[in-house]
C-alpha cells in the first residue's frame, strides 16, 4: 500500500513543494473529493460542495487556521446535490489540535444542519497527522446525521492507526 501523507495529496494537488510547507503549518486541512464536470478539457471544473465552505467557516470562527485543499489546475464550481448522500470532505488535523474540540464543532453543525432530515445519509472522514505530515490517525464514519453527529459529539470512535498497517477501509 502507497504511504498516505498530506504531501503526497497537495502534490497531486499540482502545489509546489513551497505552498505545500505552508499548508502543513495550518491546524485543519480540508480536502474534498476531486469530482470534475465534464470530460471535456476546455470545459473541465472540479465540484466542491457548499458544505466544504461551511465547514471552514466553524473551524476558522472557532480560532483554527483552516485551508480548504482544491486541484490548483482546474477552476472551481459549487455542486448542489438533490440525492439522499452527502459525503463531507476529508478533514485533517494537526496533532497539536484535541480531537475531541474540532469534532464537537463539526458535529454541532451536522446536527444543525441536517437535524430531522431522515432521507439523508452522511459520509464523513477525518484523520490526525504528525509534524512530519504523515498521517497518523484516521477515522471513517456512516449514518444518519444525528447518528453521526452523536458519535462524533462522544468521541467514543476508534482511530485506525496507520502505523500499525491499518487501511482506510
Amino acid at each position: 500500500m502507497e504511504e498516505r501523507t498530506v504531501q503526497s495529496e497537495l502534490s497531486r494537488r499540482s502545489y509546489p513543494s513551497g505552498e505545500i510547507v505552508q499548508m502543513l503549518q495550518k491546524q485543519v486541512l480540508i480536502v474534498p473529493e476531486l469530482t470534475v464536470s465534464s470530460k471535456d478539457a476546455s470545459d473541465r471544473a472540479q465540484l466542491v460542495r457548499s458544505d466544504v465552505a461551511d465547514i471552514k467557516k466553524i473551524l476558522a470562527k472557532a480560532g483554527y487556521q483552516t485551508e480548504i485543499i482544491l486541484a490548483k489546475t482546474l477552476p472551481r464550481r459549487t455542486l448542489v446535490q438533490k440525492g439522499g448522500d452527502i459525503v463531507l470532505p476529508l478533514v485533517l488535523f494537526s496533532a497539536s489540535i484535541p480531537l475531541n474540540v474540532v469534532t464537537g464543532y463539526i458535529s454541532t453543525w451536522l446536527f444543525t444542519r441536517f437535524q430531522g432530515n431522515q432521507q439523508v445519509t452522511i459520509k464523513y472522514e477525518h484523520a490526525r497527522f504528525g509534524p512530519d505530515g504523515k498521517i497518523k490517525d484516521y477515522v471513517k464514519l456512516e449514518g444518519k446525521p444525528e447518528e453521526v453527529a452523536k458519535i462524533l459529539k462522544s468521541g467514543k470512535f476508534e482511530l485506525k492507526n496507520y502505523d500499525q498497517g491499518a487501511n482506510s477501509g
